[in-house]
């Protein structure tokens, strides 16, 4: 009887790279998920440094700031309606502008629902 040469994997090596697998994602999740945060809260960082821009602008041609709770625009209008547009989707972030005598705070607050809920970005000038 000829004895023939089978190789395959056993399941203490299946058991190992299952193992090896599980140790990588325990790793790599959480650094990515981190990493989408950021990216997320610089959204918010760059539609506020765009909001104080509009804001003077605003300024110069009305001898005053903008105040309100609607939704601010990039593309900032003299009428001071502003609409904050995600760069990839929907607005993840509620714009709050509020005056305080010669200054103003810019506030980014995350939707409800979304994944930056409840966090919260703020500039003044």
């Amino acid at each position: 009887m000829q004895h023939r040469n089978q190789s395959a994997f056993t399941l203490i090596e299946l058991m190992i790279v299952i193992a090896i697998i599980g140790i990588i994602a325990a790793i790599a999740v959480p650094s990515y998920t981190s990493y989408l945060e950021k990216s997320r809260m610089s959204e918010a960082d760059k539609n506020i440094a765009a909001l104080k821009q509009a804001q003077e602008q605003f300024y110069l041609e009305n001898n005053a700031y903008f105040e309100g709770t609607d939704t601010a625009t990039l593309e900032s209008e003299s009428n001071g309606l502003w609409e904050a547009k995600g760069s990839d989707g929907p607005n993840l972030f509620n714009y709050t502008v509020n005056i305080s005598g010669p200054s103003y705070t810019i506030t980014a607050t995350g939707k409800t629902g979304t994944p930056v809920a409840g966090k919260t970005r703020t500039a003044t000038n």
